[in-house]
Parts: C-alpha cells; sequence; structure tokens
C-alpha cells in the first residue's frame, strides 16, 4: 500500500546508501580488474539479496512459486542494457570523481522520458521538454566541454544512466503478477551472462590478489542486490513524486563518501550543474503525479 511516506523515504534512501556502498567498492576495486569482471561477481553475489526477498515474496507464494516467468527472453534480454551500463559506470569511476559519477546518473529521469515516447508512446509536453532542457543544461556544467579540461570519458556515467533507463522502461512491459524480485533476478543473471561472454571474448579477467578482495567483491553485490530491491520496497511504499525529492540527498551522501574514502571533493565542478539536474528529475515528478491524479478523478 502507497500510504507510509517516512517508511518509504527511509526504504529509499537506505537503498541509495547502500549503492553508494557498492560504488565506493567498484571504485576501490577498479584498478586492479576489468569493468566485466567486477560486473559477474556484483551480479552473481547480488542474487543471493534476491533470493532471500523471493523466498518471502508473497506473490511468487501464491503464484505457486513459479520460476519460469512469461516473459523470460524479456526478463533476460534486458540484461543487455544494464550490463552496457554496467561496463560504463565501473569505467567512470577509474577516471571521475565519486559525486560526480552519482550525480550524472540522475539524468536517469530524463532518459526514461525522452524513452517513453517512442518505446511506451507518451506525449512531449511544455512541461517535459523543459525538464530534460534543465537537466541537459546541468550536464553542460558539469561536463564543461568548453573547457580545456575536457575529456570524453565524462559521457560514461551518461551512457550509463542510458543503459539503466531501458532496463528501467522496459521493466513495465512485465504482468503486473510477475514478483519483483523475479524480474530483477532475471535481469541480473542476463546481466551475468552478457558480462561473462565480455570477460571470455576480451581477456578481460584479472587472478585475484587475495581473498580480501574477494570478500569487498562478496560486499559489493550485496550492497547492489540489497540497495536495488530496497529502492523497488520503497516505491511500493508511496507515491514516487513524494519519494524523489529526498532521494537527491544521495548526491550529498556521494559528496561526503568521496571525500572519506577518496579524498575528492569535486564542489566547484559538481555545482551549479546538479542542481540544474535535480530540477529537472522534480518538474518530471511532479508531473506524473499531476497526471495520476487527473486520471484517477476521472474514474
Amino acid at each position: 500500500m502507497k500510504n507510509n511516506l517516512f517508511l518509504a523515504v527511509i526504504l529509499s534512501l537506505s537503498g541509495l546508501f547502500l549503492l553508494d556502498c557498492m560504488g565506493i567498492a567498484i571504485k576501490y576495486l577498479r584498478n586492479d580488474y576489468p569493468a566485466a569482471q567486477l560486473s559477474v561477481f556484483r551480479n552473481l553475489f547480488g542474487m543471493i539479496p534476491c533470493f532471500i526477498a523471493l523466498y518471502f515474496s508473497q506473490d511468487w507464494h501464491d503464484n505457486g512459486k513459479k520460476v519460469i516467468i512469461k516473459q523470460w527472453r524479456l526478463g533476460l534480454f534486458r540484461g543487455v542494457f544494464v550490463s552496457v551500463a554496467q561496463l560504463c559506470l565501473y569505467t567512470s569511476y577509474l577516471y571521475i570523481p565519486f559525486a560526480l559519477v552519482a550525480t550524472m546518473e540522475y539524468t536517469g529521469p530524463m532518459m526514461v522520458t525522452l524513452l517513453a515516447i517512442p518505446l511506451l508512446g507518451e506525449k512531449f509536453g511544455l512541461y517535459k521538454s523543459l525538464a530534460v532542457l534543465s537537466g541537459f543544461v546541468g550536464i553542460l556544467f558539469i561536463m564543461e566541454p568548453w573547457s580545456e579540461d575536457f575529456n570524453i570519458i565524462i559521457l560514461l556515467p551518461i551512457l550509463a544512466a542510458l543503459g539503466y533507463s531501458l532496463a528501467r522502461v522496459t521493466a513495465l512491459n512485465f504482468t503486473i503478477d510477475t514478483p519483483t524480485p523475479l524480474i530483477n533476478l532475471y535481469g541480473q543473471v542476463g546481466t551475468m551472462v552478457c558480462s561473462l561472454l565480455l570477460v571470455i571474448i576480451f581477456s578481460m579477467w584479472e587472478n585475484f590478489r587475495s581473498f580480501y578482495d574477494i570478500f569487498i567483491l562478496l560486499i559489493m553485490g550485496l550492497a547492489g542486490g540489497t540497495g536495488t530491491l530496497l529502492l523497488i520496497y520503497g516505491s511500493r511504499r508511496a507515491e514516487l513524486s513524494k519519494i524523489m525529492p529526498f532521494d537527491y540527498i544521495e548526491i550529498f551522501f556521494a559528496l561526503i563518501l568521496g571525500w572519506i574514502f577518496f579524498k575528492e571533493w569535486p564542489v566547484d565542478q559538481l555545482f551549479p550543474g546538479a542542481f540544474f539536474i535535480i530540477i529537472g528529475g522534480i518538474i518530471i515528478y511532479l508531473r506524473q503525479n499531476y497526471y495520476k491524479k487527473q486520471r484517477e478523478r476521472k474514474l
């Protein structure tokens, strides 16, 4: 039931914090291991929270504990988008400050808005145009393409946001009775297979230096898998438009964690671009909430 805003915000912020912890682990390991190899273990260990959530899912039990879903091809194919997104995201951690990567991932709502036009047939009105424009201005301020220090590598977090957005939009095509943990599980299996193929084809593998690194991989997968599930469960406790403004607190999480673990403090590059990205996201979610209320009044 969408009736507990406080719990929804706590779940969402906890999920975002865990995803930041995952990012810290990735950035720590990325100097020594290829992105595709990290992606394999991120999804392998990330299945553990999925299995636990599935076991306690009432929907799954009500449906006879079925593991094979009707749209299993779509479930696995979403892994292609996520594997590309993870490859871009994990590579970006090697070259870009932690907080900048986290902020540019918030271009996701703008990506979803644009993708929903060809994929879901949604219309592109004035407010959506303003939201996308605001996000684009924010990206420009952060990227600073007019600067002599501009590097095309900074596009990687945006490509990651695009891949994650494609996976998010296509997730709307599943039947309503498909348990969320099962959708998530199929996506992680597909992502792991794609990443494993990249590892094999391009020999993207490095032997582990120590058991400590394997332990960090385990933490990375558990944090990523649990964080994703907490975000999903949070969105089911309250309207997304009410939760979303609190989500941007994660940018400050990332800024502080980047300073603590990597001595990074990219405030000059982060602002004012981050404000434009936040404004764009808020416009999108507020309009979604408005249209939903209009539809409810007509019923």
